[in-house]
Order: structure tokens, then C-alpha cells, then sequence
């Protein structure tokens, strides 16, 4: 993600890390609604599960939007304030697929709203639906999001097609469809893991640099990611990487990668005016914008996880416990 904004704006890492991050958003909210799914009562285990999501993202979303209507005239960023009722009504991606690439510090938002509008609906899914159907919705939801594809470029549609919340459904079913064989005991067979190492490695290359075109990039290695990057997710959720991911520094990291996310475009934002008006620091794009940016953003979101995220989570949990099973 750094890189790709900060650095080399052309990579197509970014996008591939964004296909992972709803692989593994997919399997870990699906295992969270699993877990909940064997408590007595089902209205209790959906309500704390929306309470404990709202308490985990709302608190430094919501404090973001107000920093950006306060700063958006002194940062000079263009339809702020006509776009701030999208992004906070978590429609950041219609937004942007309506209205084209303005303002382009929330532009990241877009992957945010497609995982709230994916929570609106997944969690009566998981409880409503019978187990011997759960592997079908999701491998039908991943051949329609291919067929969603393949006729998004057939009209040639694919810049709006791929900011809407269908291009992403794939993804976060690869992920919730590994969650329930895991749960089930499922580990996968060591040649689907080496299959997936040669698949994984030619779609990096397409994307990373050959750029054949919509069609085989979009449509054809875009599904075929699925792969990989789930086989990735199905490695880091048990064994020796697990214990590797517990580490106390790593495990830090990702509490606060959350905030590194919100955060890191706004405080680009914020070095760029400086930037412009003193004159003595240019953060257009490079190494010394992902190391200046970068530690910003990281330091932000530490403080944010001490004074504001921290504090919200704990206060839900105490009162979430009080939920009767």
C-alpha cells in the first residue's frame, strides 16, 4: 500500500495486496461469524458481532472525515465536502465510481466501504444459511463476480466496474469459503500449495509488467489470484507462520495497521501543502516520501490506537459481555 502510493504510483502491488486483505477479511470475519453461529441465540451473537466492528472501525473513520471537512480548504482538496456524506455513509466506492478520482486523499476509502457493505449483509447470511449449502453460495458468488467481469469489459466498463463492491465479492468468498473447511478440520493438500506457487508468480509478473490488457489481466489472472492468495491465508492461520504472526512486534503491527491505512493519503496531504507553502521538503513521490510519510502515518496511527481505538474496543467488550448467550 505504501509502496504503491508513496513510491511508484504505476505498481500494481498495491491492488494485489488489496485482493489479499479481503481474501483474509473474508476468513476472518466469516470464522468470527462461525464461532458465533453455535451460541443459543442468533439476534444476541449478530448484534455484538456489529457492535465490536462498529467499536473496532468507526472511531478513527469518523474522526478522520471530521479532520478532512475541518482541512480540506487548507489543503486545497477538491470536493471534499461534497463527497464527505458518501464516505460517511460508507459509499466511498460508488462515490468514486460516479464521480471520477476527486478527492483523492479518501480515494483509498473505497476498499473500506466495499468490507462494511460486505458486513451488512454476510453475517444473517452465515446464520440463516444451512451448512450443506454454505460451499455453493461461494463458489456462485466467485463465478458470477467472474462473469460480472467479463461483461463489465465486454461493455467497457472496467474503471467503474472495478470501484464497485461486486469486482470484490470473489475475494472475500475465497476467504469465507476457506474459513468454513478450516473449521471443519480442511487442511489443503501439499500439491494444491505447489500449484499455487507457479500461478501466484506468473500473476505477479502480468501484473507487475507485462500489462497484456484488460482481458487477461482483469478477467483471467485477477481470478486466477484467488489461488495463491488464499493458499497464503490457509499457511499463516496455522502452524509455525502462526506462531511467526503471534511474534509481540508483528502482532503490534497489525493493530495498528488499521490506522496506518486511514491515515497514511490525509497525512500526505498534510506534506504536501506544507510542502508547497515553505518550500522545503518535496514529498511528491519517492523513497523520502515513503520513509516521511510512511513513519508519520505509522506514528499516527499508534497514537491513534492509544488515545482513541484501544480505549473504544475495551469499553465495547465490557459491554458486549454483558449480552446474554
Amino acid at each position: 500500500m505504501f509502496y504503491s502510493h508513496f513510491w511508484e504510483e504505476s505498481s500494481e502491488l498495491g491492488h494485489i495486496g488489496v485482493r489479499f486483505f479481503f481474501v483474509l477479511s473474508g476468513f476472518l470475519i466469516t470464522r468470527i461469524l462461525l464461532e458465533a453461529r453455535e451460541r443459543d441465540d442468533h439476534v444476541a451473537a449478530v448484534i455484538v458481532f456489529f457492535a465490536r466492528r462498529a467499536a473496532r472501525i468507526w472511531p478513527p473513520y469518523f474522526l478522520l472525515l471530521g479532520f478532512c471537512w475541518l482541512a480540506a480548504g487548507v489543503l486545497q482538496l477538491r470536493m471534499m465536502h461534497a463527497s464527505l456524506p458518501w464516505h460517511a455513509l460508507f459509499l466511498s466506492n460508488v462515490w468514486y465510481a460516479t464521480h471520477g478520482p476527486e478527492p483523492w486523499a479518501l480515494q483509498h476509502l473505497w476498499t473500506l466501504a466495499v468490507e462494511e457493505q460486505f458486513y451488512v449483509v454476510w453475517p444473517f447470511v452465515v446464520m440463516a444459511l444451512p451448512s450443506r449449502h454454505f460451499l455453493k453460495l461461494c463458489a456462485a458468488l466467485i463465478a458470477c463476480t467472474i462473469l460480472y467481469r467479463v461483461c463489465a469489459f465486454a461493455l467497457g466498463k472496467v474503471v467503474v466496474a472495478n470501484a464497485l463492491p461486486f469486482d470484490s465479492i470473489d475475494a472475500l468468498a475465497a476467504g469465507a469459503l476457506l474459513s468454513f473447511l478450516s473449521a471443519r478440520g480442511w487442511t489443503a493438500p501439499r500439491w494444491l500449495t505447489w500449484l499455487s506457487i507457479p500461478i501466484g508468480l506468473a500473476g505477479v509478473v502480468v501484473q507487475t509488467g507485462l500489462r497484456p490488457g484488460d482481458l487477461m489481466e482483469w478477467v483471467v489472472f485477477e481470478a486466477a489470484l484467488l489461488l495463491p492468495l488464499t493458499m497464503i491465508v490457509a499457511l499463516a492461520s496455522k502452524g509455525q507462520l502462526l506462531a511467526i504472526l503471534a511474534n509481540r512486534l508483528i502482532s503490534g503491527l497489525g493493530r495498528i495497521s488499521y490506522g496506518a491505512y486511514l491515515y497514511h493519503l490525509p497525512i500526505w496531504a498534510v506534506f504536501l501543502s506544507l510542502g508547497a507553502r515553505l518550500g522545503i521538503l518535496d514529498v511528491s513521490r519517492g523513497p523520502l516520501t515513503m520513509l516521511v510519510v510512511g513513519a508519520s502515518s505509522v506514528l499516527a496511527a499508534f497514537v491513534s490506537w492509544v488515545v482513541v481505538e484501544r480505549p473504544v474496543m475495551a469499553w465495547s467488550k465490557r459491554l458486549t459481555s454483558r449480552v446474554p448467550a
